[in-house]
């Protein structure tokens, strides 16, 4: 039987801080928010989130080596 990993749900705090680091993020390095890659930062973002990381510093540097990674 396969482990399911438990995401929490994203409550309206945790989505604000989200679209504070993302848009952010994306503003910095010029990256279009409708892009691949802006797409796969968010996804990055949230499930970050989900698995209990809101730390806006933590997700801002998360997103930050994202972004420079590209």
């Amino acid at each position: 039987m396969p482990t399911q990993m438990v995401r929490n749900p994203v409550n309206p705090e945790q989505l604000s801080l989200l679209q504070q680091v993302f848009d952010q993020a994306c503003a910095e390095h010029q990256i279009d928010k409708a892009s691949p890659d802006a797409e796969a930062l968010a996804l990055i973002l949230v499930n970050s989130l989900q698995k209990g990381s809101d730390d806006k510093q933590k997700l801002s540097a998360l997103a930050e080596a994202l972004a420079k990674s590209r």
